[in-house]
């Protein structure tokens, strides 16, 4: 069993060498011994430090890849449930919708796609009834009922892959 660490010790070296040294040196308690000090105060200074990687070298010793047994992979197949996607194309959200694009996942696949279009010109209720009819369209391929869009994600018009685009005249 290894001896318990003196508190004073561990006190000390918290201090710098020259405090420690008028603390616990001639001046002081006379309990500075410059063979053991220095040692001493580096190994409580140090304590945590070390102590944490000799527990992180003991778990990579004991690992699982090493002993010879690996752990299992499990698959679960989920079910499919049907997910719409829908791309917006726009600076912010508060900006004008420069394009839309949608994609249809069933579990891990995407089973549809809608191009991108462009929605410059269109008004709010032309963009919602686009909207309404991409998902009429993914139900009518899934033959399952998409109420709504389980998820959006914003993109910057500068990522717009229709040619030709307003925002990539040259192209």
């Amino acid at each position: 069993m290894s001896r318990p660490s003196q508190e004073k010790c561990r006190l000390c070296s918290k201090l710098s060498v020259t405090e420690a040294k008028l603390k616990h040196g001639q001046e002081g308690d006379r309990c500075w011994d410059d063979e053991r000090c220095h040692n001493r105060r580096s190994y409580y200074r140090h304590r945590g430090v070390r102590n944490y990687n000799r527990k992180q070298h003991r778990r990579t010793e004991r690992s699982p890849e090493q002993l010879g047994t690996s752990a299992a992979i499990l698959e679960i197949p989920a079910p499919a449930a049907p997910a719409a996607v829908a791309h917006f194309y726009r600076e912010t959200k508060d900006s004008p919708l420069h394009a839309f694009g949608a994609e249809l996942w069933m579990g891990n696949h995407r089973v549809a796609k809608i191009e991108p279009v462009h929605c410059l010109g269109l008004a709010e209720a032309q963009v919602k009834m686009l909207l309404v009819r991409v998902l009429e369209g993914f139900s009518s391929h899934s033959e399952i009922k998409i109420e709504r869009f389980r998820s959006s994600v914003e993109l910057h018009p500068v990522n717009c892959p229709i040619r030709p685009c307003p925002m990539h005249p040259n192209s």
